[in-house]
């Protein structure tokens, strides 16, 4: 998610604007020697619906990235790379365009013009004043139809280019799209970016937009589409039903941010791992299960012969293993749904399993978002309950991870004061509630979103709060049960 917009008085504005002409070849499909149409990708439909939500709120889901500059690069040399980043790479300099009936496609454009802002700060203030500056540029939602999906700002001090500030709209990039990105800026005019330290090596054949559109149509894609939509009817059919709307929804913004550092946290999850020899990530998806099924209850078996308990939650999944989307800019994530049986599991069966149903889910990837959604009606209607198909737990470990060790009782009630917790602000997601987690070696930063209108805000605090108890003791205790008291009601 993207920062929260700053305060009027954090903003400022640039003194000068200077453009960054591009002029990439013409695809060999082009229109009239100049634009090309593709239909959106998946992953594109997936997130353009949720930009479009999210603008009704006043939000962009615009993706932000600082780069602190090399000492001696100038302000031509920052407008030199930003022209070979759009040159490069077609989805930055490709736009959304609408039908009379309402439905997208996109439209790659060779030449162009971005305009790079120029914000001149007081000499000893640059450091502080990118994050201002940063701020402001991701905080206006980017129209995908009337402007590129990327703005740019220079902070420069003393007459020296200082910060480069990026933003991205989400139906361009995602978090790994970015990989490439940074790395290209790191060899050009930024200094050492984490990111870009995970970069693939160069050379490979990276897939564009209309690649991608058009591998998603092939008959191999097709055959994709049906694994996923295979998947996604296993888990439906699983799921526990949604809980009933919230009876008083307060009044004002309909989605509430709370975030969450916890040094017991951090120490549990890694003792959890340690034991398990499972990831971070998979602690954390099995501790949500586990919630989910608390709540939820157990659910009839599909020959009807007795109950299961499973517990559900949806994985951001991006398939970047082959070498065409390795190195792609452009968005491969989508929620996945992994369901998980709980019933009769102790806590570290329970990630046991946790594993294998991720890795299913991974392994079917995205769908048609239109396919996945006539499904899950579908679905419904069949079993006569209401599913929720948004819950998310977004996992974004950095170039540093978490360190996995044992723990003890004395160093979790050590750690527990430590924890830090407080209502933000952020970009919305359509989703009852959607944790994310950054995660690097100084600890777990979350921030769960809760959608007021199905939860009451007290619910996302006794949500973490529930979680991190089941995590300090499933890490002293390998066989307790998974479950948890169900005390989220």
């Amino acid at each position: 998610m993207s920062r929260p917009a700053p305060s009027p008085a954090a903003s400022t504005s640039p003194a000068r604007t200077v453009p960054v002409p591009f002029l990439a070849p013409s695809p060999a499909d082009a229109l009239d020697g100049d634009t090309a149409e593709a239909p959106l990708t998946w992953s594109q439909r997936y997130y353009l619906a949720e930009v479009d939500a999210a603008r009704a709120h006043g939000r962009g889901l615009n993706v932000p990235r600082l780069y602190r500059l090399r000492a001696g690069t100038t302000e031509a040399g920052t407008v030199a790379a930003l022209r070979e980043l759009l040159e490069r790479y077609e989805v930055l300099r490709s736009r959304v365009v609408r039908d009379p009936a309402g439905a997208a496609h996109q439209r790659a454009h060779p030449r162009g013009t971005l305009h790079l802002a120029v914000h001149e700060v007081p000499a000893g203030t640059a450091d502080d004043r990118a994050q201002d500056v940063l701020d402001a540029l991701v905080a206006p939602p980017l129209d995908v139809v009337e402007c590129w999906p990327l703005r740019a700002a220079l902070v420069t001090e003393d007459g020296l280019a200082r910060y480069l500030a990026l933003a991205f709209s989400h139906v361009a990039v995602d978090a790994y799209a970015l990989v490439p990105v940074s790395a290209h800026l790191v060899e050009r005019i930024a200094e050492a970016d984490p990111v870009a330290r995970a970069a693939t090596a160069p050379g490979g054949v990276s897939r564009g937009p209309r690649e991608q559109a058009a591998a998603e149509a092939s008959p191999a894609g097709r055959k994709s589409a049906g694994r996923a939509l295979r998947h996604a009817e296993e888990a439906y059919r699983r799921m526990p039903a949604a809980p009933p709307a919230a009876t008083d929804v307060p009044a004002g913004s309909r989605y509430r941010f709370l975030r969450h550092c916890s040094p017991a946290l951090d120490l549990a999850v890694g003792a959890v791992a340690a034991r398990t020899g499972e990831s971070p990530a998979t602690v954390l998806a099995a501790a949500l299960t586990a919630l989910d099924a608390a709540r939820t209850g157990p659910v009839p078996n599909e020959d009807g012969t007795g109950e299961t308990r499973y517990g559900a939650v949806h994985l951001i999944s991006a398939n970047r293993l082959r070498p065409e989307t390795a190195g792609a800019v452009l968005p491969l994530s989508q929620p996945v749904p992994c369901c998980v049986d709980t019933a009769g599991a102790t806590f570290q069966e329970l990630v046991r399993r946790t594993a294998a149903a991720s890795l299913r889910a991974f392994r079917a990837g995205g769908g048609p978002p239109d396919e996945l959604a006539a499904l899950l009606r579908t679905v419904e209607e069949e079993r006569g309950v209401r599913l929720d198909a948004t819950p998310a737990l977004n996992y974004r470990p950095r170039a540093t991870a978490l360190p996995v060790r044992p723990t003890s009782a004395g160093e979790l009630a050590a750690a527990a004061g430590r924890a830090v917790t407080r209502w933000t602000d952020a970009d919305p997601w359509r989703a009852s509630h959607y944790l994310s987690a950054d995660v690097d070696a100084a600890g777990i930063r979350l921030l769960l979103q809760v959608d007021t209108a199905v939860h009451p805000p007290e619910w996302a605090e006794r949500h973490l709060a529930a979680l991190e108890r089941l995590l300090c003791a499933a890490a002293l205790d390998a066989d307790r049960p998974a479950l948890p008291e169900p005390d989220l009601s």
